[in-house]
């Protein structure tokens, strides 16, 4: 009886044990944030001032804890500009008017009370509420103004220095309309009439959600984007895949999309926002690119993320696998178990399934120079390293001045290639011919060494030499093996051909196989395990 009860108390602790190594691998669906914020202009495009357009009018709000808290609307204009409060955009200097308030109305009670000042005041937000009057260029014109406002009014006055923080919002003529410090994270959306879809115009496409600047050091505006994750993704999943395409592959593009959100979030928090909308994180366009088909892939597949061992995994995808897809270390550094080669027939016989590119030495010297690569005149490129799926991982460049050795990607992006899936002159690492070798004097290459078919005298007696590839030259001190191949037949002309496969960096999802697993019927979660090894849907 004993050993009976021991038995079942081992088996209920086995039970107990695998219950919380499976609760260990839980998916936490409160991973999954409720909002995104992305990045329309930034960096390069960032903006000085920025037009707003909305159909109904604005509401200025805050979203704490990710509920949108109306602050102030303006109704009556439908046009409104952000612009950066700085002395080079008349700005910079103001006149505040009382005291700071801690809320709306008070502010807006001594906003109206000041009918003498002809509308010239307006409301800030900015650690409370306050009312300034004016933008100046200088503190001596503000100096001038205070005393004639002095005059009129019956509380203090005060100069306001610059802000590197602060944005106006103006109407279409110039004057202002209100004034935030964009560090109190104020957004402006559209107000809602009826069931019509709010959106906000910028630049002639339009989003939903919300939109606010944000200023940064050393920059102009960032302009933000904050809306609900799905309606993110309703912007990412037609200019990622064509809306035209089957509804299951389509599904299987949102379910990537959405891991790629998710595990991308504050990727971009430097700068002020989570992603960018472009393939730096993932192409997003807005409302105007919506389509039924790929809203209803979204919609079907709502909060569904793809993991590994409960994690959410960073879904990468590109357009064509060539034939196989690669594993993550061989195209970046780090091994994601889920991110594994696959053979990938369902790639084949598509659109940039295989391709050819031509380039010319002088092309190719001048394509390197772009990337700061000065070798010389070009004398030969040899694929010096290929993955286990075929991808290149090493491209030597030789030249009259030294070499370079291009690493995986860079193999690729240095020539404008679409992939690393290719061979050289119908060459690979595997099957390279050397038949010439150059041997390196003072950091130069001195003129090729033909010695093939040669005869040359060896320790053991006079040899002809059919392989160099594991041939040394002895220098006099030691064996030197910095010797390197000189071009083969087909590259002593002047032009080299590239035979490629597929397009994109290879891993993770072909989005043409997807489209054709779903052509054949698997359904958006096969398709997903066929491309992302061990992982399931949640």
């Amino acid at each position: 009886m004993k050993k009976l009860k021991f038995i079942a108390t081992l088996f209920m602790v086995a039970i107990m044990t695998m219950t919380s190594m499976e609760l260990t691998y839980a998916f936490n669906k409160s991973q999954i944030p409720i909002y995104m914020e992305i990045g329309i202009y930034y960096e390069g495009t960032s903006k000085s001032t920025v037009h707003l357009k909305s159909n109904n009018g604005f509401e200025m709000g805050r979203f704490p804890n990710d509920e949108f808290i109306s602050l102030l609307d303006i109704l009556d204009k439908k046009d409104i500009i952000l612009c950066k409060d700085s002395i080079e955009h008349q700005g910079g200097y103001h006149i505040q008017i009382g005291d700071t308030f801690n809320n709306k109305d008070e502010a807006l009670d001594l906003l109206e009370s000041l009918a003498l000042l002809e509308n010239r005041g307006y409301l800030v937000c900015e650690q409370g509420w306050k009312v300034f009057v004016g933008s100046y260029s200088s503190r001596e014109d503000a100096d001038k103004d205070i005393y004639i406002i002095q005059g009129i009014v019956n509380t203090d006055v005060k100069v306001i220095s610059p802000s590197s923080t602060r944005i106006q919002v103006l109407d279409l003529t110039g004057r202002p309309l209100l004034m935030f410090d964009n560090e109190m994270d104020i957004y402006f959306r559209a107000i809602k009439r009826g069931n019509e879809v709010p959106l906000l115009n910028i630049d002639g496409k339009n989003y939903r959600g919300a939109i606010t600047a944000k200023r940064l050091a050393k920059s102009d505006m960032s302009i933000v984007n904050k809306l609900l994750l799905e309606e993110y993704l309703y912007g990412v999943v037609p200019r990622e895949m064509s809306p035209s395409w089957a509804l299951e592959a389509l599904k299987a593009q949102a379910v990537a999309a959405r891991g790629t959100a998710v595990s991308g979030v504050n990727r971009f928090r430097s700068l002020g926002f989570d992603l960018c909308n472009s393939t730096r994180s993932q192409v997003y366009d807005g409302y105007n690119i919506e389509h039924p088909n790929s809203n209803r892939a979204v919609d079907e597949t709502r909060d569904k993320l793809l993991t590994y061992n409960g994690e959410i995994v960073n879904a990468f995808y590109h357009s064509n696998s060539g034939g196989h897809t690669e594993n993550s270390e061989n195209i970046w550094s780090t091994p994601l178990p889920y991110i594994k080669g696959v053979k990938d027939d369902f790639s084949l016989n598509t659109v940039n399934s295989s391709w050819a590119e031509v380039l010319t030495k002088e092309q190719i010297k001048i394509l390197l120079e772009k990337n700061n690569i000065f070798i010389g005149d070009l004398l030969d490129m040899k694929i010096t390293s290929v993955s286990e799926n075929g991808r290149v991982l090493e491209l030597t460049v030789y030249g009259t001045k030294g070499k370079e050795i291009l690493i995986k990607e860079k193999a690729r992006t240095v020539f404008g290639l679409k992939s690393t899936y290719f061979t050289i002159n119908g060459q690979t690492a595997n099957n390279s011919i050397d038949e010439n070798i150059m041997v390196k004097s003072n950091n130069d290459f001195i003129m090729p060494i033909e010695l093939d078919s040669k005869f040359l005298i060896t320790s053991s007696g006079i040899k002809k030499t059919y392989d160099n590839s594991n041939m040394n030259i002895y220098s006099g001190k030691n064996y030197r093996n910095e010797i390197s191949s000189s071009p083969s037949p087909s590259s002593h002309n002047d032009t080299f051909v590239f035979n490629g496969k597929g397009w994109g960096h290879g891993l993770g999802m072909s989005q043409y196989g997807a489209k054709k697993m779903a052509e054949e019927g698997y359904n958006y979660m096969q398709i997903l395990k066929h491309y992302y090894t061990g992982t399931k849907v949640e």
